[in-house]
C-alpha cells in the first residue's frame, strides 16, 4: 500500500513537472516571436522611447538656450514624425554611441536614431529602416598643420581620433596601422583631444566636422577627399519587428517624397550655424 501511494505521488510530480515544462517552453516561444506585436506595444505604452548619441550637430545635440537644455537635430525631428504618426509621445534619451544598440536589443529603448550606418556586424543585433541621409566624411585638423596634412598618407603615422564603434573607427584601424588610433565615446572628446594636442586629425561626418570647426578657433577641414565609405544614416530598431519597421519604412518614405527630410537638415543646419560659438 505504501509502495502504491509512492508511485501515486511520483507519477504526479511527474505531471506537474511536464505541464510546467510545457508551460515554459510556450512562454519563450511567445516572447521570441512577438515582434509583430512591437508597434501596438509603444501605442499602448502611449511613449516611443528613442536612444541617441547628442554630439553630432546637425543631426542631434545639446542646445542650451534662455537657461533650457534641449536635444535638437533633425534626427529628433524625424523620431518626432514618427510619434506624431503613432499618435504617442517622443522620449529621447542621451547615451554613448556604443551603447545604443546594447540599449535596444535589451529593450531599454524603442530605437535608435543617431546618423547610425546600417553594417554588417549591427544587422546581427538589430533591424535597420531603410536609408533617410548619406554624407561624407572629413577629417578635422588644426589650421596650423594645414601644410603638412595635405593627403591620407601625411597622416598614416599621426595620432587620429574618432568616435568609439563607428564605421570612421573600423576606416581608421584598418587603414591607419601605424598611427595611434584614439576611439572614444563623445565625438566633443575626440575634438577637445585635437584641441589641446592629444591628437592630430579627428575624423567624422563633414556635416559634423564644420559645426565643430565653427566653434573652435584654429581648426579646420583638411583639403583633401577621404577614401572612407560615405555614411548611410538609417533607424534601428528592435529584431523581428516587423510591424514597427514597416511603419518607421513608410514614415521616411512619406517624408523623403514630400521633401521634408531635406526641409529638416536645411532648417537644421541654419539653427546650428546661428547658435554656433563664436
Amino acid at each position: 500500500m505504501k509502495n502504491g501511494f509512492m508511485k501515486m505521488i511520483f507519477g504526479m510530480l511527474g505531471f506537474l513537472i511536464l505541464a510546467a515544462c510545457g508551460n515554459t517552453s510556450g512562454t519563450a516561444n511567445s516572447a521570441a516571436t512577438d515582434g509583430s506585436s512591437a508597434l501596438q506595444e509603444i501605442k499602448d505604452s502611449g511613449k516611443l522611447v528613442v536612444g541617441t548619441c547628442a554630439d553630432y550637430p546637425p543631426y542631434e545635440w545639446h542646445l542650451v538656450k534662455d537657461g533650457e537644455d534641449k536635444i535638437i537635430g533633425f534626427d529628433i525631428d524625424i523620431a518626432q514624425a514618427v510619434a506624431d504618426e503613432l499618435g504617442v509621445e517622443l522620449e529621447v534619451v542621451d547615451m554613448d554611441f556604443d551603447g545604443l544598440i546594447p540599449a535596444l536589443s535589451t529593450g531599454k529603448i524603442d530605437m535608435v536614431i543617431a546618423g547610425m550606418n546600417p553594417t554588417v556586424e549591427r544587422k546581427q543585433s538589430v533591424d535597420f529602416s531603410d536609408i533617410y541621409y548619406t554624407q561624407k566624411d572629413a577629417l578635422v585638423i588644426k589650421s596650423e598643420d594645414a601644410e603638412d596634412f595635405r593627403s591620407e598618407d601625411d597622416l598614416k603615422k599621426e595620432s587620429l581620433a574618432t568616435q568609439k564603434a563607428t564605421i570612421q573607427e573600423a576606416y581608421l584601424l584598418e587603414n591607419f596601422p601605424d598611427a595611434e588610433i584614439k576611439a572614444v565615446p563623445k565625438l566633443n572628446t575626440a575634438v577637445l583631444y585635437l584641441v589641446t594636442g592629444k591628437a592630430d586629425a579627428v575624423l567624422m561626418v563633414e556635416t559634423v566636422a564644420r559645426r565643430y570647426v565653427e566653434e573652435n578657433e584654429g581648426l579646420e577641414i583638411a583639403d583633401f577627399d577621404v577614401a572612407s565609405t560615405p555614411n548611410e544614416s538609417a533607424i534601428a530598431v528592435a529584431k523581428d519587428s516587423e510591424d514597427f519597421l514597416d511603419a518607421v519604412n513608410d514614415i521616411l518614405d512619406e517624408m523623403e517624397d514630400s521633401g521634408k527630410i531635406e526641409e529638416l537638415i536645411r532648417t537644421n543646419i541654419e539653427i546650428m550655424d546661428e547658435n554656433a560659438v563664436e
